[in-house]
């Protein structure tokens, strides 16, 4: 199973190596999601999603990959992840954090409306629905 870094907590190094990190994150998970589709080696690309999704604050890689993906099964995971570990970690996130959350979310969904993927944009609305009402 491939771990991905602590994405809300900047690392050592230049810019240009959390760049790298996140688009190496981005093509990883692009890569299991067409591996799925297409039925190749699924208990492997399935633990890489999962991965994602456990990872603690994976959120800088999630908006990453919602903002610069192609694939559309990949932004949808993303903000799966974004949602589980908003939902695991809402305790120990900040008040500015949730928010954070909460508006990257809705101004993705305002951004993206004309967008042919309506199940990505279902998804990302229902994580901010699901943040909002857990602020609640």
């Amino acid at each position: 199973m491939q771990g991905f870094p602590q994405s809300g907590v900047p690392g050592p190094g230049p810019a240009s190596d959390g760049l790298a990190q996140l688009q190496a994150t981005m093509h990883a998970i692009e890569v299991a999601c067409t591996s799925i589709q297409m039925h190749i080696n699924p208990a492997a690309a399935e633990a890489t999603i999962l991965s994602l999704c456990q990872s603690p604050q994976p959120y800088q890689a999630c908006q990453f990959i919602l903002g610069n993906s192609k694939v559309p099964n990949a932004r949808f995971q993303a903000a799966a992840a974004i949602r589980d570990a908003a939902i695991r970690e809402w305790g120990f996130l900040t008040a500015d954090d949730k928010r954070s959350l909460i508006s990257f979310c809705l101004c993705f969904f305002m951004q993206h409306a004309s967008s042919p993927e309506g199940y990505v944009l279902a998804k990302v609305s229902s994580v901010a629905a699901q943040l909002m009402k857990r602020g609640w």
